[in-house]
């Protein structure tokens, strides 16, 4: 009875793991999405309401996935702070918070720091032009992580229950 106690502890716990870490496959396409949508509010809030670039950071950190809002968010505060800090700076600090919530790749990184570069240092008119580029690269980085989620979340879900099963096997 201990024995069969211990088997499902182990085939359990690997279980648990596998689909740990296939949760963080579907968890990166959804940042992409919203974040996707977070860049189309900003767009809205510079275009349309002519928003300053502090206040309409923090309106779209409110309205978004909590995990995406942390980048608007981390930014926003650090630009309310008024410490000297450029915005392009300010939203590096939002992609070190993000990037702690939600593992980012080194081009995934790049492509949002190549956006900050520009963060408020132009007119509205290339603000919103950088806006749109972002969206379109945004689109495309989802499409490749949707396709990584299909073929690696599956076999992450089986690997953990499979290497349980096989530890307890090794046991017996």
């Amino acid at each position: 009875m201990l024995k069969m106690f211990g088997a499902f502890c182990i085939i359990g716990g690997c279980g648990y793991i596998g689909f740990k870490i296939a949760h963080i496959y579907s968890k990166r396409v959804e940042l992409f999405r919203f974040l996707q949508n977070g860049f189309s509010l900003l767009e809205t809030e510079i275009n349309y309401s002519s928003t300053p670039l502090p206040l309409a950071l923090e309106r779209v950190g409110m309205k978004i996935n909590k995990d995406c809002g942390s980048l608007f968010a981390k930014a926003a505060t650090m630009l309310h702070r008024k410490n000297g800090i450029t915005a392009s700076e300010a939203w590096n600090e939002g992609i070190i918070t993000l990037s702690n919530k939600v593992p980012l790749t080194k081009e995934e990184k790049e492509l949002l720091n190549v956006f900050g570069h520009g963060l408020g240092c132009s007119d509205k008119e290339e603000q919103l032009k950088n806006i749109a580029l972002t969206k379109k690269q945004l689109y495309m980085v989802e499409k490749s992580v949707e396709e990584e989620q299909k073929k690696n979340q599956k076999m992450w879900q089986y690997l953990g229950i499979c290497t349980g099963a096989v530890i307890v096997l090794i046991l017996l």
